[in-house]
Formats: structure tokens, sequence, C-alpha cells
């Protein structure tokens, strides 16, 4: 796991309000983080303020691409006080490894790209909505997301400084876990650089179960899908468009929204694929306990919050706590893969191609770069 030699340093644990955990502590600033930018986004569109402020017209002018980065800037404005809340306050307030080279210039660097990320999708719908109506920008967010997942190692590194390590990528923030890249059917299992033995042993017999039996192609699929829907949705029914800015500012302002609706309902879809994707590992040979101490070492280096309310659990968590995990690792029978395999995590990342504002909002990685392109796994 990760240590001060590979590239984190641990940080003195200071005093902090009893009863008050690590875990919900990241819970209550992605409640506060996502509430905000929900909030903000209604008031905006009740009030009509993208009318009432930005140019409406649908030919090109000059001011077109300068109005797209104020509002993305405005978007860096509004994130800055919650990312340096997670990425920096509450890890020293409570003692959690953070990066050696700091966190301004990770976050500097990280927001930078994402911006420009953002931008550049803003562009690429105008100039699809100019050119081919609602349709035109429906097509264009396809083949964004497409590019998005062709990209994410990538990105990742353009974003969040993920270093590539052979087949292993290493991450600046002590809860990086890899992930598995790529479009489905060309994808690929690429762990952490920071495990080893049989921690790295267990991850990947689990990340292949998962990528083998078609489980996160149909994550992927899904989460697609959601974002696919809600965009055709904003377009054919609400005042948002593509053609102009004052029309994309509407759509970016309901994607924000419909975003929203995607952490209520997709992290269902995840847990019964994580749970089994725990006992397909176990079918194939791995200890059940060596499995038990892999995923408590894990949830450990992440947010440490082994048991959880079931109410907290269905809202909040698309990643099931580790005491429902033994558990079900426990059990006779349980769930089989392929189940659609990270769905709620993966709709956030696919919402930077249709310009919504939640993915790195959430508490699992606010102010942690290293996480926005491949989030905190299971």
């Amino acid at each position: 796991m990760p240590t001060a030699s590979s590239g984190h340093v641990a940080t003195p644990r200071p005093d902090h309000p009893p009863g008050t955990t690590y875990a919900r502590a990241r819970l209550r600033l992605g409640i506060t983080s996502v509430g905000t930018l929900v909030v903000l986004s209604t008031v905006l569109l009740v009030l009509d303020v993208a009318e009432i402020v930005l140019p409406e017209s649908s030919s090109w002018a000059f001011g077109d691409v300068a109005w797209l980065a104020l509002l993305v800037g405005a978007y860096v404005a509004v994130s800055a006080p919650f990312d340096l809340l997670g990425g920096q306050v509450l890890p020293h307030r409570y003692g959690r490894p953070v990066a050696a080279n700091g966190f301004a210039r990770v976050w500097a660097r990280g927001v930078a790209a994402h911006g420009a990320c953002l931008l550049a999708v803003a562009v690429v719908l105008l100039a699809a909505g100019r050119a081919g109506g609602d349709a035109g920008a429906l097509a264009a967010s396809f083949v964004l997301m497409v590019i998005l997942l062709a990209a994410q190692v990538p990105l990742a590194r353009l974003v969040g400084a993920v270093r590539r390590e052979g087949d292993r990528l290493r991450g600046s923030d002590p809860s990086f876990v890899g992930g598995i890249v790529g479009v489905p059917g060309f994808d690929r299992t690429m762990l952490s650089a920071a495990w080893t033995g049989k921690t790295a042993e267990v991850q990947s017999a689990r990340r292949e179960a998962v990528r083998r039996s078609g489980s996160r192609a149909l994550g992927v699929v899904a989460a697609a899908l959601f974002t696919f829907i809600g965009l055709a949705a904003v377009l054919l029914g609400t005042s948002a468009a593509a053609n102009s800015v004052t029309g994309l500012a509407t759509l970016t302002l309901w994607m924000t929204l419909w975003s929203f609706l995607g952490l209520l309902v997709l992290p269902s879809l995840s847990r019964s694929a994580v749970i089994a994707a725990d006992r397909l590992a176990l079918s194939g040979g791995i200890d059940p306990a060596e499995l038990t101490r892999v995923l408590g070492t894990l949830d450990a280096a992440q947010e440490d919050e082994p048991s959880r309310g079931r109410l907290v659990e269905t809202v909040f968590h698309p990643v099931p706590a580790l005491e429902r995990r033994v558990r079900a690792i426990a059990a006779d029978d349980g769930p089989d893969l392929p189940k659609p395999w990270n769905t709620a995590r993966t709709a956030l990342f696919l919402s930077w191609a249709s310009l919504g504002l939640l993915s790195r909002a959430v508490h699992c990685n606010c102010g942690r770069p290293a996480l926005w392109v491949l989030f905190p796994g299971d």
C-alpha cells in the first residue's frame, strides 16, 4: 500500500470532533458540494439567468469561446472551496496521507486540464448543434463518450498526473486504485502500481472476472445510455439547445440535474456486481481469508468505513460496506456475474460529454484530481 517512499507522506493526526470519522466528513462534504451545484443550477434555471445574461445568437462570433471559457471559470470558482476541503483540509485534519508534491500544484494542474476538456466539449457541441441541430449535438456527444473511454489513460495522466509504469498506473492520491480502461471490447485491467503481493493478485482476479464476464461492458453501456437519454430528453423537452451560448449554458444546468438523478438511481446497479466479483474470485481459487484481508486493507486506505447504515449506503455508495461484503463472502449463495459494474461512477465520467458538472463534486473524489478520470473502485 502507499507509503512515504511511494510518493505520499503521512500527516499528524490532530484533534477532530468526537464521533466524526473521515468517511462521514467526506460524505458531508460531497453532499454539500453536490447540493450547492444542484441548488445553484435550479435557481439559475428558474430565474432564466442564461437567457438574460448570455448571447442568444446561433451564428459564430469571436466572443463565443470567450463566453464559454468564462462559464468554465465560474464553475472552477464555485468548486474551488470544496476541492480545498476535500484535497487538503480534511486529510490533514484526520491524519490521512497526502501527496508529497503538494495539493496546490496537483489541484491547479487538474482544474486547468479538466476545464480545458470541458471547454473543448462545449465548442464541439456548439459546432455540432449549429451544423446539425439536436441530432448533431446528440451524435457529437456519443462520439465524445467513445473518445473519453478510449483516452482514459492519457486523460488520467493529463488531469491527475497519473503515471504509467508498465501495465500498472500510479496516482498521487493514496486512494487511487487504477481501473478497467478503454472502450468495451478493447479494454484492459490496469492495477495500481502501489499494490504488491496478494493485494495485487486478489484485485487482478476480481477485475479480470469483471472484465471477462462482460460486467464492465454492461456498466459502460448502462452509463452511456443514461447519459444519452438524459441529453435527448433535455434537448427535446426543455429550452436547452446546442446552437448558442445561452442554449448550451442551459443544457449544462439541466444535465447537472440529470447527473444528480443518476447519483440516486444508478448506485444500486453497481453494488450487486461488486459482491458478485468477490464471489467469483473465490471460485477462481482465492482464499476467503485472504480476500477478506485484502478488502479490509483497501477499505482502510480509502475512506476507512467498514460498516454503515443501510439507508446511507443505498443513497450514497455504489460500493457495499466491507461488513456487508464479508457476510456475502461467507454466504452459501449470492449474485453472479455478469452484472453492470461501476455504472454510477462511469456515468459521472461520461457526463463530461454532455457538460454535466457533478463528476468531481462527489465525496469519493472531491479535491482529488488523480481520481477525476479513474474513480475510486471496489
